[in-house]
């Protein structure tokens, strides 16, 4: 028995000086110690999978996504290597150039954030996807592709149809006037002039006279046909576009009429294959005989905003002085806006305040 004991105990012996050897050696230095044993580990050591998190030298703590790797000495170490950069997308690596950002592979080339101040398209740095509605910037002049203004002036010729004229030869501007049955000389010599300038004629009813021309549909295609034949007289030209005294829903129709004359009345005309044109920005100078200038230019501001194609309505008339006021600072605000101008035909785009 006194043998084995003895053995026994030689075993042990053997086993804890191996295991002594096996034990890495002591840092004898504790502030550089990134995990030194001490007291309060006697009763179980740390997981090193918590080791990220501890306080590293100078007492940085490391950030929790660094990769690690087992190193000589039985610690885990960060893993070396430079950083990949990759997109806001999750497509993977990007490489990036000197000077350069990197590309979207979607939509390309990212753009500096300052480009959201100047109202462009925004990178979102959270992984969501960009916004596709980029903006000029709120001052932009450039022209629109489309952009289409029609001016049109009722109840000419008149006084101030050559100042009229004038301005719009001077801007380089086509319009369309809907013209009534004046027959002086200098009102045929107006006509004259608008026909030769390259604007357009339209008709408006020889009479402009409410209570002749809507008592029926009849009264009213006698009345435009006056005013076609005076016109084929004057200056050679028969008018193909049509725009209603009043408008197409007029009420004052209604006194002569009744309330559905004007349904009447538009279905007719439609049949005989004569388009009407209402408009969608009023400049408001009928609003009183003399209209405030000032009202008239922000009224066709206000009226055409967000439309790509715009018919105004103004009047060619005597008392219409500030209209005339007006219109060159309607003219460059228009072009400013983008919109080339146009006259009105068959085949312009078209707005009606009631079908036919």
């Amino acid at each position: 028995m006194s043998k084995r004991k003895a053995l026994a105990a030689g075993c042990a012996a053997v086993v804890c000086a191996l295991l002594w050897l096996a034990m890495p050696p002591a840092d004898l230095n504790p502030e550089k110690s990134q995990h030194s044993v001490g007291p309060s580990e006697a009763t179980g050591a740390q997981s090193l999978e918590a080791e990220p998190q501890q306080q590293g030298q100078g007492g940085r703590q490391r950030p929790s996504s660094e990769k690690l790797q087992e190193g000589g000495n039985g610690r885990m170490k960060p893993q070396a290597g430079p950083p990949v950069a990759t997109d806001s997308y999750g497509y993977g690596p990007v490489e990036e150039q000197p000077g350069q950002t990197p590309a979207d592979p979607l939509i390309g080339p990212k753009r500096p954030a300052a480009d959201s101040a100047a109202g462009g398209e925004t990178t979102p740095q959270d992984g969501t996807s960009p916004s596709r509605a980029s903006k000029p910037p709120a001052d932009s002049t450039y022209p629109v592709k489309g952009k289409v203004a029609y001016l049109t002036f009722d109840d000419g010729p008149s006084r101030s149809t050559p100042r009229i004229l004038s301005i719009l030869r001077e801007h380089g501007v086509k319009a369309t006037f809907f013209v009534i049955g004046k027959t002086s000389e200098e009102s045929k010599q107006q006509l004259r002039n608008i026909v030769a300038q390259g604007h357009a004629l339209g008709n408006h009813t020889f009479s402009h006279d409410y209570k002749q021309i809507y008592k029926s549909a009849d009264s009213f295609k006698a009345d435009v046909d006056k005013l076609d034949r005076f016109l084929m007289e004057t200056v050679g030209i028969k008018p193909e576009v049509l725009r209603y005294p009043g408008g197409s829903n007029n009420q004052l129709s209604w006194r002569t009429g009744g309330r559905n004359v004007m349904k009447i009345i538009t279905r007719e005309m439609s049949k005989n294959g004569i388009p009407y044109f209402d408009w969608n920005v009023s400049s408001t100078d009928a609003a009183a005989p003399v209209q405030d200038k000032q009202s008239i230019i922000e009224s066709v501001k206000t009226n055409s905003a967000g439309k790509p194609n715009i018919i105004v309505l103004m009047h060619d008339m005597d008392l219409k002085t500030t209209t005339v006021e007006a219109l060159p600072t309607v003219i460059a605000y228009l072009k400013n806006q983008g919109y080339r101008f146009d006259v009105l035909s068959k085949s312009s785009f078209t707005y009606q305040f009631l079908k036919p």
